[in-house]
């Protein structure tokens, strides 16, 4: 089974159509972990939260979309995003912990956030978590799931850890900051534009760059997890791939 990753498609729904295709996607034998963002600067929000519902397997909140749901302040944003705070809720809060979206998950060893976890978190990770991945994920999602509701209601980011520059919605690594990923496990994260020199410390970088608009409707970055291990693809489809409908006939088909 292969893991597709696919982050920070902000309103624009084909960055997730493309990765999609182009991998070949099947939702018989594959799984799609969607990393966060879906929301503000491309103009169909609705369009990337339909792809999710569709057809993620797991879905991680970036901080756009924790921006939404928790009334902080995030730029951009658009003047719609607000308006979905009641859906991001429910999709956190819902009693079916198994569909929740949440800030981290692990496949294969591969810890996946949205903007990664910084050096800070290296203790936690090797001496708390006895270096699995899986159990950091787990704290973090607790730590995430206690600001969620929070009577008093969270005000600043950096009230809580879980919300902070280091950690797993907001980490940016050098030269954006003067941390580095936390060392013992590898990441695929979205949220700052591919470093390629960090991939060789296993932090695998798959932001579309979302920002740059899509003057080229074809084109896509994703990650792929097939045992243990990650491929970063990106290119384009080209203008006319661009246009074809996303469906399970489809994408299969490409396969024979």
């Amino acid at each position: 089974m292969r893991t597709f990753v696919i982050s920070d498609a902000h309103g624009y729904p084909e960055l997730i159509k493309n990765a999609l295709r182009h991998g070949r996607f099947d939702p018989d034998c594959d799984a799609f972990v969607s990393a966060g963002d879906l929301v503000d600067r491309g103009p169909d929000p609705e369009g990337c939260i339909g792809l999710v519902e569709r057809y993620a397997t797991e879905v991680l909140l970036g901080n756009h979309d924790v921006g939404v749901l928790l009334d902080l302040p995030v730029f951009p944003q658009d003047p719609q995003s607000p308006g979905l705070r009641p859906f991001f809720l429910e999709k956190v809060v819902t009693p079916n912990a198994s569909s929740a979206w949440k800030v981290a998950t692990a496949v294969e060893g591969v810890l996946i956030t949205h903007a990664g976890v910084s050096s800070h978190y290296t203790w936690a990770l090797q001496e708390d978590c006895r270096g699995d991945p899986a159990r950091l994920a787990e704290q973090l999602n607790t730590a995430f799931r206690a600001v969620v509701g929070r009577e008093p209601p969270v005000r600043e980011w950096d009230d809580y850890p879980i919300l902070s520059e280091d950690g797993p919605l907001w980490f940016r690594p050098r030269p954006y900051s003067y941390l580095l990923p936390a060392a013992g496990c590898n990441q695929v994260v979205g949220h700052t534009p591919p470093i390629p020199e960090l991939e060789p410390l296993g932090f695998y970088m798959i932001d579309p760059r979302a920002f740059e608009g899509m003057a080229d409707p074809g084109r896509y970055r994703y990650a792929v997890i097939q045992a243990g291990r990650v491929r970063t693809e990106e290119g384009t489809l080209g203008r006319s791939g661009a246009s074809l409908p996303l469906s399970k006939p489809h994408l299969t088909e490409a396969r024979r």
